[in-house]
């Protein structure tokens, strides 16, 4: 084992009414016209979890699908229905597919989404999906994987995606990649410089591939600054234990000094956030700026902007031409980057900022390959 990279132990959190049949009549004669009469829902005519198919604003019925603009490729834009595993605003993980979502709801596509999704819901969700005749279906976590590939066998005519970054494909369902590791690379350059320990830190919610490549990459680059920058790990064993992680987080102040961390998964990020304000030490946002999160000690962010994956997965659907890919799209692509908290540029040397844009450059120019350790 390298000696730069220390692990630490994994702690592991692991009857209806007469009423209510009149109403449920109401409901189905109102579904019943709304072919020719599209109207507005409410919460409680969506299962929990749930919202209606929103085509610009949240709440409202579907709307048919725009004509293409000229220069799209032929054939009527599908629709696309997403399944969220945490809530849409949570600036990170779900909303960095929801403003994707959002964004091909604005050139004209009928779309859907669900928040809040656990993974013993999400089979029932998505064939509900099918069943409304969505043409795509996008199940944004990790942990849908057994359940994508369930019902997108029933569902033979439907395109599916999940979020594996693991390259598990079939003939109609995508994986898409997360390299969050190469921005992680440019969050270390930035470790390299403030962190006055060189004691660098890493929770995650599981050590997946997609987890572990970016403590990695996290220490490559605050190695470029100071090359006995070191790295201490913990996986806590669960997605959503915010409390275990700010556990496992402050564990890593008190026994290796960590004062910078990365993290991977929501959970993790909150609890290291919390970890890092009861400590005094910077941290890293997960997928989405989290400034507002921890103002004071959210140094910088690795942010995703989903736009690339959505826009070709809409686009093979559209022209018949989906056939189990596997996208990667990173910091070349203009998908992943870092975004420094403003209120605390300040403490950020100019000669730190310099290298993040010298090596964002070389990485656009193909010039820098971040390595890619995922075990």
């Amino acid at each position: 084992m390298d000696s730069s990279r220390i692990s630490v132990g994994r702690s592991h959190v692991g009857r209806i009414s007469v009423a209510g049949w009149l109403l449920l009549v109401v409901l189905w004669v109102a579904a019943c016209t709304q072919a020719t009469a599209p109207a507005t829902t409410t919460d409680a005519a969506q299962p929990a979890g749930e919202q209606a198919a929103t085509p610009a604003t949240e709440g409202e019925e579907a709307t048919p699908a725009a004509e293409a603009a000229p220069g799209e490729a032929e054939g009527e834009l599908p629709s696309i229905a997403l399944v969220l595993i945490g809530p849409r605003e949570d600036n990170s993980w779900a909303e960095a597919a929801y403003n994707a979502l959002q964004a091909q709801a604005e050139k004209g596509l009928e779309t859907a989404f669900s928040e809040s999704v656990s993974d013993a819901d999400v089979a029932r969700v998505m064939r509900d999906y099918a069943e409304q005749g969505f043409d795509i279906i996008i199940a944004h976590s990790f942990s849908y994987q057994d359940a994508v590939f369930e019902v997108a066998a029933e569902y033979p005519d439907v395109n599916f995606a999940w979020a594996g970054a693991i390259g598990r494909t079939a003939e109609n369902v995508a994986d898409y990649d997360q390299p969050f590791y190469q921005a992680a690379y440019l969050a270390g350059i930035l470790a390299g410089h403030v962190s006055a320990s060189g004691s660098l830190g890493a929770v995650y919610g599981f050590d997946i591939p997609a987890c572990h490549a970016m403590g990695e990459a996290l220490l490559a680059g605050a190695q470029t600054v100071n090359p006995e920058a070191t790295l201490t790990v913990s996986a806590v064993g669960d997605w959503g234990d915010v409390a275990a992680s700010k556990e496992a987080a402050l564990a890593q102040v008190d026994t290796a000094g960590v004062d910078y961390f990365v993290t991977c998964g929501e959970a993790a990020a909150l609890g290291a956030i919390e970890a890092a304000q009861e400590a005094g030490v910077y941290t890293t946002g997960y997928v989405g700026d989290m400034s507002e999160l921890g103002p004071e000690v959210v140094l910088a962010s690795v942010v995703w902007n989903m736009n690339p994956i959505f826009d070709a997965i809409v686009a093979e659907t559209q022209a018949g031409a989906f056939d189990g890919p596997y996208y990667q799209f990173g910091v070349a692509d203009g998908a992943l980057d870092i975004a420094i908290n403003p209120a605390l540029a300040g403490q950020i040397p100019a000669e730190a900022l310099a290298d993040v844009d010298e090596a964002r450059a070389a990485i656009q120019a193909g010039e820098l390959e971040v390595p890619f350790i995922p075990e």
